[in-house]
């Protein structure tokens, strides 16, 4: 009998494609699984809570393990991508300055 791992409740979003890996080192976030409370600031009531970036690198991409949806990280802020938008990502964060 194979047991697959699950990831603990809420954990449904995997990074694919982390920018601070390099080679065959896999990087500080490739294949860990976050919630979406840990990629975005939660309680963005106010005006100054909008104001502050997102601390993951720029160029980190996470996918939805269940829908497919992916996100990219660009310049502090959460975007979301198309299947084919992966390249263009790769391109962008061997070139970015961020």
């Amino acid at each position: 009998m194979s047991r697959h791992w699950i990831p603990p409740h809420g954990y449904l979003w995997k990074v694919v494609h982390d920018p601070t890996r390099s080679g065959d080192d896999p990087g500080m976030f490739y294949g860990g699984h976050f919630r979406w409370s840990d990629i975005v600031l939660p309680g963005c009531l106010d005006e100054e809570a909008r104001k502050i970036p997102c601390p993951w690198p720029s160029g980190t991409v996470f996918e939805h393990i269940k829908t497919g949806e992916r996100v990219v990280i660009r310049r502090g802020r959460v975007v979301k991508l198309d299947g084919k938008d992966l390249q263009v990502v790769k391109r962008w964060t061997a070139v970015s300055a961020d």
